[in-house]
């Protein structure tokens, strides 16, 4: 693949792909949160650092951003789907530079993808590293929902109360009023402190989407859209299915973990309980004091300096540096 962005064919469909960054550095596969949040922009704006030492690869998801077309099909969009997708694009990377490794980097929804890439092609992938791991989906949506309601309550914020209310608390990690709902949810979430520890971070992160480089308008546009439609076919998958600590036991390469103080999306103890019984054979929790989901972006120096030592741990037996 060319510098910049390609269009590239996995598993029969057309996504986008973008490549950048040290050619002589290990890939690293970003995968983006959501379902269907592309998540470009702030990559590029917040973690460009990356870049000098990895081969950076940004992959627009099946149905986000200049991926999505808009004619996708239910059946198109599937965490099954957007795994084997996301395998494809591994082979891909492989089959261009066999000498490379391949690193995952997931954020938020992304680390639902890179967990099952890892169970099911570990011999493909060098290690894992998931920022604002997902655990299991439905206790973690139900936590986020209380911790919101109970915040609202004690702080007297009324309006936050009587709108978390009538959407109501979510059954199986999905809301009676679907996407609409989770909207809600987040908006009220964010207001309260409960996704970033500046709320302000979130409005500033969400411009770094609206006005990223090298990113056409049109995508911009339908950005919201695509978004809406991954979220309506796969969110009641997620809260119904995804359990990694009944599923998901064990991962035959290093996994390194990233996390908020302040997160009350993914929840902290269940991230902490299921790293400390999965068996690894290496393992790294950084916790970061003072922020919260979007830890990864609020806190770039810290996942940098983590990336380092993930690359560094990568190198071969008795070399001092990449070529």
């Amino acid at each position: 693949m060319k510098e910049g962005w390609n269009e590239v064919e996995l598993n029969g469909a057309l996504q986008w792909v973008s490549i950048r960054g040290d050619r002589a550095g290990p890939f690293l596969v970003f995968l983006h949160g959501g379902p269907g949040g592309a998540e470009y922009g702030p990559r590029r704006h917040y973690l460009g650092d990356l870049e000098e030492s990895w081969r950076v690869v940004d992959w627009d998801q099946r149905g986000a951003g200049r991926s999505f077309r808009g004619d996708e099909m239910a059946k198109d969009l599937s965490v099954d789907q957007l795994v084997a997708d996301g395998l494809a694009l591994v082979d891909l990377l492989r089959a261009e530079a066999p000498e490379k490794q391949v690193v995952l980097a997931g954020h938020s929804f992304g680390t639902v993808l890179g967990v099952m890439m890892a169970q099911r092609a570990p011999d493909r992938i060098a290690a894992y590293v998931g920022a604002s791991q997902v655990v299991n989906w439905a206790v973690q949506e139900r936590r986020s929902y209380d911790w919101a309601s109970a915040t609202a309550a004690r702080s007297g914020n009324s309006k936050a109360l009587e709108a978390l209310e009538a959407i109501g608390p979510p059954n199986e990690g999905c809301y009676r009023g679907g996407t609409p709902s989770v909207e809600v949810q987040r908006r009220w979430l964010g207001a309260l402190g409960g996704v970033s520890g500046d709320p302000a971070f979130l409005t500033r992160w969400t411009m770094t989407i609206l006005f990223a480089r090298d990113y056409p308008l049109r995508a911009k546009l339908r950005f919201t859209k695509g978004l809406r439609r991954s979220m309506d076919a796969i969110w009641p998958e997620l809260g119904s299915r995804i359990d990694f600590a009944r599923d998901v036991t064990a991962l035959g390469i290093p996994v390194h973990l990233f996390a908020g103080s302040v997160d009350r999306i993914t929840s902290l103890e269940q991230v902490r309980s299921w790293f400390d019984a999965l068996d690894a054979p290496v393992k790294r929790l950084e916790l970061v004091e003072g922020v919260g989901h979007l830890n990864l972006f609020e806190a770039p120096g810290r996942f940098v300096e983590l990336m380092t030592d993930v690359r560094e741990s990568l190198l071969p037996s008795g070399s001092s540096a990449w070529r």
